[in-house]
């Protein structure tokens, strides 16, 4: 089973990132956005990058809360924050492929 990597990133404390299928539902269940949809990223708002940096750190801390992270991020780290969450999404969704995900009788 292949396990995504963590994306290191430093807020309150250390913590790690991880943009797995669970922190993309979490995602679109803050925001009613998808990742897969082209001009989401474009249109980020402030509660968007909070509930995203939200989803990629509830695998390894259950109990934060967007609040919890809200008051992680200020002026001085927000350039940074970004800049792991697209590092966190390029390595959860990297470049497309030419080869089809699953071939056409269904199977991978």
């Amino acid at each position: 089973m292949k396990v995504l990597p963590f994306v290191p990133i430093e807020l309150d404390k250390p913590r790690n990132l991880c943009l797995d299928l669970n922190a993309m539902v979490l995602f679109e269940e803050a925001t009613g956005k998808s990742l897969f949809d082209k001009g989401t990223l474009n249109s980020m708002k402030a509660k968007d990058t909070r509930a995203l940096l939200w989803a990629c750190l509830k695998r390894e801390d259950p109990n934060l809360t967007l609040e919890d992270v809200g008051k992680m991020i200020d002026s001085s780290n927000i350039a940074e924050v970004s800049q792991k969450l697209m590092e966190a999404l390029a390595v959860a969704i990297p470049e497309k492929s030419d080869r089809p995900l699953v071939n056409q009788n269904g199977t991978g």
